[in-house]
């Protein structure tokens, strides 16, 4: 099934790291951007290694959209159309779907933040392109739309490129100063009489925030202090500032706004069984704790060991792009599938914990398929010595069968884990068969690299 594609340019060069002071904020746009995709059933695709490795021969603003057909063949991915975005673009968790707006046409917005710098890039490369090009109609090439009929036409501009790739770098570099493949692009589109769309709303693509005051808000009614890039933009470009100072500003934002884009939890809380009335299962509070540990991190692979009747296992699968989860039991199994229906990014197995673990290192594990202290102890052993760089989760710490409890606090006492949270319910909480806590329902936690 063709699917829309998010193609996120995201290729870090160990060159520029000063430069943009890190590159801690492509996390910051990929959290937004794939809440997109979630929401409108795209596919989020990732633009993160170089086709070349020169990066001064092949810049990376090169290279984004001279091979992007290339990468989604070489990925084996069936697309419908591509809006091919930049790292610095933060999307609003209640931005319109835009693809159902293109026409089926290349889609751009116009360029008007910085005429003088447009004008004069558009007459540095006019001589090259021996073409007359039409300013009104110039685009910003950090946000763009096409689709599989404009395939020859950038397989043809990157014939253009290796044909011309000397006067290209040099005018770039010594003549222009003026950007990369931007106004090369538009000089292509136009020369190639493309029928580029650019009528669709300014909100999809705020630029240059700083200049046109849009950090700012409505300060005389002290009613409302949201930003108005906030309150009247969907696609947010973070261009216009001190590079170096991005992933701060990009950070302030997200921390800002991060919990619209998180899932719901009570929708997915709402599906599953919690140990009030389970006492198979986690409790409610546990599992709202992993959504809101986990819901702005980049978790690829969560392996859980026990995963009963599949209730907490949901939760996983909503925190993680892949799940593996097994148990000992076939009925257990039958009945996570049961659960998990419709979850196609959860696998199920029946596997003894004590068999050959052959996974590629988790961001996550949970264990929970042992509750005798022998038992415990080796699983636990056996992921520090094995998968040592994994966020572990455990429950059952303040069980009163107390077998959980005296190997976490021993791992506590020696300092052999940080505790990065203390997950679920407190002591005294009255589970579904009448027992009650003793200490806290479980925690997260993460072995410390030994010196």
């Amino acid at each position: 099934m063709k699917k829309n594609i998010i193609y996120w340019i995201g290729i870090e060069n160990p060159q520029h790291t000063d430069k943009y002071g890190g590159f801690e904020y492509f996390e910051y746009s990929k959290n937004t951007w794939k809440h997109f995709c979630k929401k409108y059933e795209c596919e989020f695709v990732e633009f993160n290694v170089p086709v070349k490795d020169d990066l001064i021969e092949y810049r990376v603003n090169w290279q984004k959209i001279l091979y992007v057909f290339d990468e989604l063949e070489r990925k084996g991915i069936n697309y419908d159309q591509i809006a091919l975005v930049d790292s610095t673009c933060m999307v609003k968790w209640d931005c319109p779907n835009f693809f159902e707006l293109t026409e089926g046409k290349f889609v751009g917005w116009r360029d008007l933040d910085n005429m003088r710098w447009i004008k004069e890039s558009i007459d540095g490369y006019s001589e090259l392109f021996n073409y007359e090009l039409d300013g009104t109609k110039y685009i910003n090439s950090g946000f763009i739309i096409f689709n599989n009929l404009h395939r020859k036409l950038i397989n043809d501009f990157k014939k253009f490129y290796e044909s011309n790739k000397t006067a290209l770098i040099d005018l770039q570099d010594n003549k222009i100063k003026k950007g990369n493949e931007q106004t090369p692009l538009n000089y292509w589109l136009q020369k190639n009489n493309v029928d580029v769309k650019i009528d669709l709303p300014l909100p999809f693509k705020l630029t240059h925030l700083n200049r046109k005051e849009l950090f700012s808000y409505n300060w005389q009614l002290k009613e409302d202090n949201t930003p108005f890039f906030i309150k009247y933009g969907w696609n947010w470009i973070f261009n216009g500032i001190p590079k170096d100072q991005r992933t701060q500003l990009m950070k302030n934002v997200w921390d800002m706004v991060k919990h619209n884009y998180i899932q719901k939890s009570n929708d997915i809380l709402d599906t599953v069984n919690h140990k009030d009335t389970s006492k198979n299962s986690t409790s409610r509070k546990f599992k709202q704790n992993i959504i809101d540990y986990f819901g702005d991190k980049d978790i690829n692979l969560t392996v859980e060991f026990g995963c009963c009747h599949g209730d907490t296992t949901k939760i996983l699968g909503s925190i993680s792009k892949q799940v593996i989860a097994s148990d000992i039991a076939d009925s257990n199994i039958e009945l996570s599938k049961v659960k998990c229906k419709g979850c196609d990014n959860i696998k199920l197995d029946v596997k003894d914990v004590n068999s050959v673990w052959e996974y590629e290192t988790p961001d996550v594990i949970y264990m929970d398929a042992l509750h005798d202290y022998d038992g415990m102890y080796k699983c636990i052993t056996r992921i520090k010595q094995q998968y040592p760089s994994s966020i572990v989760i455990m429950d059952d710490y303040g069980h009163e069968m107390n077998t959980i409890k005296p190997i976490i606090d021993n791992l506590i006492s020696n300092n052999e884990i940080e505790v990065l949270q203390w997950i679920g319910e407190d002591a005294g909480y009255a589970t579904a068969n009448g027992k009650s806590f003793i200490d806290k329902e479980g925690l997260i936690f993460k072995f410390k690299e030994i010196i």
